[in-house]
């Protein structure tokens, strides 16, 4: 299965294969992987793999460097027992050419089993990568891809996961977008995502308001729908839209406030967001709205905590051909790790695509323009 950014999937297969366009110039590429406990750190020297150390209880490692490729291989029977997360990264040597960047390794893959996940790595300014990381979840293995960038190169990664590098006097690097599983949720008050971006509220939050705000055109004309797909903790999958507002004391304990047909705000409210596991908050404009709408309205989702804190999604590069866009992904386990996903359904030149909605799966892995057709009647 081709993985998204973000998305995670059950592993067939102990292998990791990490693979590479291009070595650029005198930057060799440094693979390495950071075995983590539920702090996100390394318990010592022992919890990273790399050139320097290519075997661990639980883990070792074997380098192509002439084929451009790295084959870590897990053992999850000697892997210790306090480790939750494995990461997989990848860091620019360039001590000898410190310009390097990743964007001059042209492409990064990762191959686990049947599960692969492709890097395009153009306009890339950092130096090292966080690609996937194989984490437990109720007792087995999952793989999810992160694609996640730092600035810095290997010894700077290193020193982020907990590894006392030695000589190194400089602090770790903050990542270019928030880890994509994390354990401690962040003391917020206000926060605007970036493309892909990640925070994590906690449960302990209470309910959760999200506000979709559009400006419209001319005389306040411009009706956009807010839509919530959800999974519950038991698997079963709904959602809460125009046609179906939710209920806020009964399963899904999710409700939409209204349908608003004219420029302004809709808002659904997660009332009990420790029964739900998934939720993918997406956004409709009707044909009536005219090319160009998610551009000229300006919309964002904004969602707000009952503890204060305030996370805000814009849409950054909105297309003016589509009807939809699927903004927000929430993955609730012990925290709720919101992302940013802002991903476009099919042009309006194509009729029946673009009609139709996102879908999220029961897994948490979502698609676009592959849901069902629904027209308002007036």
């Amino acid at each position: 299965m081709q993985l998204q950014k973000g998305a995670n999937a059950e592993i067939d297969s102990n292998i990791v294969e990490i693979s590479w366009h291009a070595t650029p110039g005198k930057a060799e590429v440094d693979v390495s992987a950071y075995l983590l406990t539920g702090e996100r750190k390394v318990e010592g020297d022992a919890g990273m793999v790399f050139y320097g150390q290519r075997s661990v209880p639980g883990a070792n490692l074997t380098i192509y460097q002439e084929q451009r490729a790295a084959v870590f291989e897990i053992n999850p029977a000697t892997l210790p027992a306090t480790i939750e997360t494995i990461a997989f990264c990848v860091a620019l040597d360039t001590s000898h050419d410190q310009s390097r960047r990743l964007a001059d390794v042209g492409a990064l893959k990762m191959q686990m089993g049947s599960n692969s996940f492709e890097i395009p790595l153009a306009g890339m300014s950092e130096q090292a990568l966080i690609i996937c990381e194989v984490y437990k979840r109720n007792g087995t293995l999952k793989v999810r891809a992160v694609g996640q960038g730092f600035n810095g190169g290997l010894a700077p990664l290193a020193i982020n996961f907990g590894v006392d590098v030695e000589g190194a006097n400089e602090q770790a690097p903050t990542p270019v977008s928030a880890p994509s599983t994390p354990v401690s949720a962040v003391s917020l008050k206000k926060v605007t995502l970036a493309k892909n971006e990640r925070v994590s509220l906690s449960k302990a939050t209470g309910s959760i308001r999200a506000k979709l705000k559009w400006e419209g055109r001319g005389k306040g004309e411009g009706d956009l729908d807010l839509y919530c797909f959800y999974v519950l903790k038991d698997g079963a999958c709904g959602k809460v839209y125009w046609k179906d507002m939710g209920r806020s004391h009964a399963l899904p304990y999710i409700s939409l406030s209204g349908d608003s047909q004219v420029a302004g705000e809709e808002e659904i409210v997660l009332h009990r967001p420790d029964e739900l596991r998934y939720a993918l908050f997406g956004a409709y404009s009707a044909v009536s709205n005219g090319a160009g709408s998610f551009e000229s309205y300006r919309p964002k989702l904004i969602f707000y905590g009952q503890d204060g804190s305030e996370v805000t999604v814009p849409l950054l590069n909105p297309n003016r051909t589509s009807y939809w866009v699927a903004i927000t992904h929430l993955d609730i386990d012990r925290e709720i790790v919101i992302q940013h996903v802002e991903t476009y359904g099919k042009s309006g030149r194509a009729f029946v695509a673009a009609e139709r909605a996102p879908r999220l799966h029961a897994d948490g892995t979502w698609d676009i323009s592959k849901g069902a057709i629904e027209f308002k009647r007036k």
